[in-house]
């Protein structure tokens, strides 16, 4: 399973490097962005990685909310079949 993340993430790397020399090779648009200044890459690069944490961290609140909900259910569950045998031996 973890092989496959890797190799997804290997995919998407190498998909995003051929479109960008696609657009700098085949487009006006390398022209344009080596015209930019220096610190605006910066800027662009700054939002897109809080873009990804932000993404990320949330994915993994949600595992752990999750993760909480379903302990809470199990114990909610046993609570409720101790309940039951408590009543089923009271009755016997």
């Amino acid at each position: 399973m973890n092989t496959n993340k890797l190799s997804q993430r290997i995919a998407l790397l190498l998909l995003i490097s051929l479109i960008v020399v696609f657009l700098f090779t085949q487009t006006s648009a390398g022209t344009i962005l080596l015209s930019s200044p220096w610190w605006i890459y910066l800027v662009i690069a700054g939002i897109i990685f809080s873009g990804y944490m932000s993404m990320k961290h949330s994915l993994d609140d949600k595992h752990v909310e999750h993760e909480y909900i379903e302990k809470e259910g199990h114990i909610f569950i046993e609570r409720m079949e101790e309940e039951r045998a408590k009543r089923n031996a009271e009755k016997s």
